[in-house]
């Protein structure tokens, strides 16, 4: 697999994502015949799991969220940052996750439709400096587009985010609809 771009410098998409979102939530048709009914609560909880596998850089619970044929988008629309199955997403979180250090997220309400959903993280952590390598606090703001094939697993992720220099709080009523 190619070396990975630094995200900063591939896409500053951000909190812009958050209402086309929820339309192409809105939008989405209702869950298929078979399929349990996706809650919020479902959608909360999977994401508690997605934010501890990111902040214990645990690459084996973040793959486990997801179908075996399951997409994950990190930047949509670059080829070199979507990855297909279980496999795949372990490798990518293996490496993404290596060179990052004192990572906290919170998540907003997320917003339901059918078998799909979007929800909003903010998330704070070090990466190394472009310049130096020397550890920076950024902050990432991101919208996650989720389809689901069970309420706990997920079969598509794209990500629309933002990440700005700095310790960032969210402000007041932040993550609420």
């Amino acid at each position: 697999m190619p070396a990975m771009p630094d995200r900063r410098s591939v896409l500053r998409v951000g909190l812009a994502a958050t209402l086309p979102a929820a339309v192409a939530v809105a939008a989405a048709p209702p869950a298929q015949a078979g399929t349990s009914k996706l809650r919020e609560a479902d959608v909360t909880r999977w994401m508690d799991r997605y934010l501890k596998a990111w902040q214990t850089k645990d690459a084996d619970l973040a793959a486990s969220l997801f179908t075996r044929d399951a997409v994950y988008q990190a930047v949509p629309g670059l080829a070199d940052q979507m990855f297909r199955g279980r496999d795949e997403i372990h490798e990518y979180w293996t490496g993404v996750t290596a060179s990052q250090a004192g990572m906290s997220g919170i998540q907003g309400r997320p917003f339901v439709s059918g078998n799909r959903a979007d929800i909003e993280i903010w998330v704070t952590m070090q990466i190394p400096s472009e310049t130096d390598g020397s550890m920076q606090w950024v902050t990432l703001i991101e919208t996650n587009i989720l389809t689901f094939a069970t309420p706990t697993l997920c079969s598509s992720n794209i990500e629309y985010n933002q990440i700005l220099d700095g310790k960032i709080s969210p402000p007041h009523g932040w993550g609420h609809f």
